[in-house]
């Protein structure tokens, strides 16, 4: 009966977040992806009980229990089109170093091989520093608690991508510097026997003050790029957003999460920064822009196996150190309808704490496979994880692997 009611209850709110997202009608949202999360398929909105929840679901704010400041944090991502570059100039090193002494014929096999291989790639670097935040122990009201925290977090990213399809080559190219302000709130109920259901509940909201500046070009012909300034590219944006999130306990062993990212989006105009290298122009190549960012709803629930069964009557003691997660992700993306792409929208992934500073991850994101390790203790951290995404509508069509590495310092 407790589950039932427990379900239902689940539902409602299901509800009620699903209509408020949707009531809003686009840019990549600034959101950076842990590697923890990352490390279990990208897998977390049930979860949440460390510093992830400042982007995965701020109700998670109410499991932290002590004050916990981080004092720095330097995040690095790097894709395959990375790695492969790297290897083939590892490979080609002499080749490059000693052109012209190749003959004619292996200057010309060399210089497919790049035009063939090199330009395919379009790599992406994504490096993250110094984010820092802090988060205040519960405060006790009335049986229940309330928690809050202040995150201050920025990143750096960059792609590059040639198109060898046209006539003349042509670059496709994106740097963005993104700095995000945040104030998570969360009130937890400790009880919810008056309305007749075990376990508890914490609710949240997140404010958000976003900062972006982008420098990019789309098909850039190669006989453009001479006469293009980069240095009168950027431009800039700023706005608030909110997210809202939900975490219900049903007991210690299972947790139902909701979260709503980016509720209240207003259009970022993205306007000429003051930003130049080298002598001003009054000829600009872009105009002022507008963009807007779709809300995301993501569901998902976590479970903590006090055993596990692998035979008839033969079970393994999980001694509480496994945990099992799943999640359904960006639900109400338009152009990506679940109904369509309903596996991109599954995430699932396990954590073992093989000893107390050591956790192993693994799991599936949109089908592929995802591994992660955490080393560490309360003040100093270093993890890895190594994932797969789908960039294109459907699995298959354009997977990227990342590897994603990140080194921290707190106070707890």
């Amino acid at each position: 009966m407790y589950e039932l009611k427990s379900l239902s209850f689940l539902c409602c709110l299901v509800g009620i977040f699903y209509q408020a997202a949707i009531a809003i009608d686009t840019q990549e949202r600034a959101f950076l992806q842990g590697v923890r999360p990352m490390g279990m398929g990208g897998a977390f909105t049930a979860i949440c009980d460390d510093e992830n929840m400042f982007f995965y679901n701020p109700a998670g704010i109410t499991a932290i229990q002590n004050n916990r400041i981080q004092i720095f944090s330097l995040g690095v991502s790097i894709d395959e089109h990375v790695t492969n570059a790297y290897s083939f100039y590892n490979r080609h090193k002499e080749d490059f170093l000693n052109f012209n002494d190749l003959s004619s014929q292996q200057q010309e096999d060399f210089v497919n091989e790049i035009y063939d291989k090199m330009l395919s790639y379009h790599p992406n670097v994504l490096i993250a520093l110094p984010n820092i935040f802090f988060i205040k122990s519960p405060i006790d009201v009335k049986q229940n608690s309330l928690s809050f925290g202040l995150g201050i977090f920025s990143y750096a990213q960059a792609t590059l991508k040639i198109d060898k399809t046209s006539l003349l080559p042509a670059i496709t190219y994106k740097a963005e510097a993104n700095g995000i302000g945040m104030l998570p709130v969360a009130f937890r109920i400790s009880s919810l026997e008056k309305i007749g259901l075990p376990g508890e509940l914490s609710l949240g909201i997140n404010l958000k003050y976003i900062y972006s500046l982008v420098n990019s070009h789309r098909d850039l012909s190669i006989n453009e790029i001479q006469g293009f300034d980069f240095g009168h590219n950027f431009f800039n944006a700023m706005g608030f957003m909110t997210d809202f999130g939900m975490l219900y306990s049903l007991n210690s062993r299972w947790r139902f999460g909701l979260d709503v990212i980016d509720i209240y989006s207003p259009e970022l105009k993205y306007k000429k920064a003051n930003i130049s290298f080298g002598e001003k122009k009054d000829d600009e190549f872009q105009q002022d822009y507008i963009t807007q960012i779709d809300p995301s709803l993501n569901v998902g629930f976590a479970y903590q196996p006090e055993k596990i069964y692998y035979w008839f009557g033969n079970y393994w003691d999980s001694y509480n150190k496994l945990i099992l997660v799943f999640d359904l992700r960006d639900i109400t993306n338009k152009q990506e309808p679940l109904s369509t792409t309903p596996l991109k929208k599954v995430h699932m992934g396990v954590e073992y704490k093989l000893t107390r500073l050591l956790a192993l991850r693994t799991g599936l994101s949109s089908g592929y496979p995802t591994f992660g390790v955490g080393l560490g203790n309360s003040s100093i951290n270093f993890g890895y994880a190594f994932y797969g995404e789908e960039k294109g509508l459907l699995p298959g069509d354009n997977p990227s692997w990342t590897h994603k590495m990140i080194f921290s310092i707190r106070i707890s």
